[in-house]
């Protein structure tokens, strides 16, 4: 009996457990000091009901900017700013909202929040860029560049929406990680006011600031767009990442100058012939900074055009993007964009830089991915095996490949695309009696 007196008597001096982790608490500071966005009362609304949703976030919407101290400032794990213009703060609101983020907390940003401070050199440096403009006001669509990162991953590989779409001015990727960018062919280069000589228009980055997180989007202006449930789970996880409940990486990628060659482009396969491309082929680009520095993988099924901040054009055209990473670049060309050849200029943008260089175009570039064993066949999977005519429902070769397995030519039974798979070919092939493992398989 004295022993259990004195283990209630411990347990009663433990402090108590809670059942989940203090909510962190998020200032966002919605004050105009220049023009007055109508999609402020929905975007409070809309912050209010993700806080209540996740449970892991507190948001103190506010007008007023005397919370921008040192003292308040420290209730605080996060500042978020749908701003505009000179805000009424002092030089040392100003410090202190520095030394907030440099120590560790999280500022975020949306929409014209880069239209704030422009007297304030520092505030730049701290959000990113400075607003430059909005030339195009309409449904775009939105590249996610980077699609590890918490806040995007969600929109990967990309999504449109309806946008008063931002361009920037101070804005360089030496100094932050880019996580959304605008897809030019949704818009027109060629209107007014466009920043001149770039293809490179940032919609949302990060970057860390001291000790500290940042976080911007350029998105924000509808309030359709702060009712829109992709951009809402897009601000959710950014304020989870500033107040340290999410990852992500933050760190810059810097532009290096792309570099690759003829021989360094060919069928997916094995890349023979080197320089040769095909109409209905997949095809693998070889070289050096081909993306900003990070990889991403749409599938097979779901190429896009721009992947991991990289697209590849052959005369001028864009082609469907598999894989991309800073080392090879996996692509599709569908018949439908095949130049007439026989040569064809290649040129892989990377955000603002480029590199290009020719390539010839053929009927055929055969390669083999793989051999798989059936009781009664082989199957070849290739690539690059030409023009196909649809029978019975398949998608035959017109040119019947030759196939040898071992040495010895084999009897094709099938040759055409794989169903529902367009560059992926498969061959089968008779297995007779004399074949036997080992296999090793030849296509011409």
């Amino acid at each position: 009996m004295r022993r259990l007196r004195l283990v209630l008597l411990f347990l009663a001096l433990l402090p108590a457990a809670t059942s989940a982790a203090e909510p962190r608490r998020v200032l966002y500071l919605t004050h105009s000091a220049g023009y007055r966005h109508a999609s402020i009362k929905t975007s409070v609304a809309t912050m209010q009901q993700l806080a209540a949703t996740d449970g892991g976030l507190e948001i103190t919407p506010t007008e007023d900017v005397g919370l921008l101290n040192a003292a308040d400032l420290a209730t605080y794990d996060a500042v978020f700013f749908f701003t505009s213009g000179e805000l009424p703060v002092s030089e040392r609101q100003k410090q202190d909202l520095l030394d907030f983020v440099r120590e560790g907390k999280g500022f975020g940003g949306v929409h014209s929040a880069t239209d704030t401070f422009y007297s304030w050199p520092e505030y730049g440096e701290l959000i990113g860029a400075r607003f430059r403009g909005h030339p195009w006001v309409q449904d775009v669509n939105i590249h996610v560049e980077d699609g590890e990162h918490a806040a995007v991953r969600a929109l990967f590989p990309q999504f449109r929406i309806r946008a008063e779409t931002y361009q920037f001015q101070g804005f360089s990727r030496e100094r932050s990680r880019v996580l959304l960018t605008l897809d030019v062919e949704s818009v027109d280069l060629t209107a007014p006011d466009v920043n001149a000589g770039t293809l490179d228009f940032p919609l949302a980055w990060v970057h860390p600031y001291g000790q500290g997180r940042v976080f911007y989007t350029a998105l924000g202006h509808f309030e359709e767009t702060w009712r829109d449930k992709p951009f809402q789970g897009m601000i959710l996880r950014a304020l989870l990442w500033l107040t340290g409940q999410a990852e992500g990486d933050a760190e810059p990628l810097p532009l290096a100058e792309p570099s690759s060659s003829a021989a360094q482009i060919g069928n997916a396969a094995d890349l023979t012939p080197a320089g040769v491309v095909s109409p209905n082929s997949f095809l693998s680009v070889f070289g050096e900074n081909l993306t900003p520095g990070g990889s991403a993988a749409a599938g097979l099924a779901s190429p896009v055009r721009k992947l991991a901040g990289a697209r590849v054009l052959l005369d001028g055209e864009p082609l469907d993007l598999i894989f991309a990473s800073p080392g090879q670049i996996n692509a599709y060309l569908s018949p439908e964009r095949a130049p007439a050849g026989p040569r064809a200029a290649v040129e892989i943008q990377v955000a603002d830089r480029s590199v290009s260089f020719d390539a010839m175009l053929a009927d055929r570039t055969p390669g083999v991915f793989v051999t798989t064993v059936e009781p009664t066949h082989l199957i070849v999977w290739a690539t690059g095996l030409g023009p196909v005519e649809e029978r019975d429902g398949l998608f035959w070769t017109t040119v019947e490949p030759q196939v040898r397995v071992n040495g010895e030519r084999a009897k094709i039974l099938y040759s055409g695309l794989a169903p529902g798979w367009p560059g992926l070919y498969q061959v089968n092939v008779l297995r007779t009696a004399g074949m036997a493992a080992p296999f090793e398989v030849e296509l011409e």
